[in-house]
């Protein structure tokens, strides 16, 4: 049973806009052309397979989300850390669907691009996938790459991953102010805003939407302001600051 409802917000960290910090979303693709978005520059990416079903790669395309998803991922980092820069690699179609497949390959790519921080509102629950992601996420954490993840809408415990990882920041929704915190004591370990949350969405709208995956943004915001001020911290050092962010201990906040 989860009986920690420690809770603060990321005061420690309210001057920071992100700058310099590159943040990845691995989604369904941004709008860029959508006015909460428009005046942002978004670097647009695919996994796409080849000519006759060849190996997928990224590819570079142009601003499209289908879904809406993306997007409103993509705005709620960008209210939040409205300087850091960010890059959008779409996995997912039409129908919110994609392939585990597709997913290994942004990440593979994430890795090798030197991104600060990775946003994944997504996830399977196929155990059988565990080794490939932990080859895939032992390689993000070497490269420094902090992955924040959403977890299971249905119940956190249900074992997701990448979330379930314990490299990598894993966030659950609750209605909670946009920069507050709370902790559990399960492997997804931090619960963030994500109930009633305004955002962007496909065709210019705005739309308020509620889920893990929009909680999982607000976690990357926090991570980027943490690297804007402390650019050479890794996954763990990032998550030992986030526990001590939280922690009812009188000891001090990281600064």
């Amino acid at each position: 049973m989860d009986v920690n409802h420690d809770r603060v917000t990321s005061a420690p960290f309210e001057d920071c806009s992100g700058r310099g910090v590159r943040i990845l979303v691995v989604d369904s693709g941004v709008d860029g052309t959508h006015p909460m978005l428009a005046e942002t520059s978004i670097a647009h990416y695919a996994v796409e397979r080849g000519v006759n079903d060849a190996e997928a790669q990224v590819v570079a395309v142009a601003s499209h989300d289908p879904i809406g998803h993306g997007t409103a991922v993509a705005s709620i980092i960008r209210r939040l850390v409205p300087n850091a820069e960010l890059s959008s690699v779409a996995v997912l179609g039409r129908k919110n669907r994609g392939t585990t497949e597709n997913l290994f390959v942004a990440l593979d790519w994430a890795a090798s691009q030197g991104f600060d921080v990775v946003n994944v509102s997504l996830g399977t629950t196929y155990l059988s996938l565990l080794p490939k992601f932990k080859e895939r996420l032992d390689r993000l954490y070497l490269a420094g790459c902090i992955v924040v993840s959403a977890c299971s809408n249905l119940d956190p415990d249900i074992v997701e991953y990448p979330a379930h990882f314990t490299s990598v920041i894993s966030v659950e929704q609750a209605k909670l102010a946009t920069l507050a915190l709370e902790r559990t004591s399960r492997l997804v370990e931090f619960r963030a805003s994500g109930v009633d949350v305004f955002a962007a969405w496909r065709d210019g709208k705005m739309v308020s939407v509620t889920g893990s995956s929009f909680a999982a943004p607000h976690v990357s915001a926090i991570v980027a302001r943490m690297k804007e001020r402390h650019p050479h911290w890794n996954a763990t050092e990032i998550k030992a600051a986030l526990y001590a962010l939280v922690s009812p201990s009188p000891s001090p906040m990281p600064v």
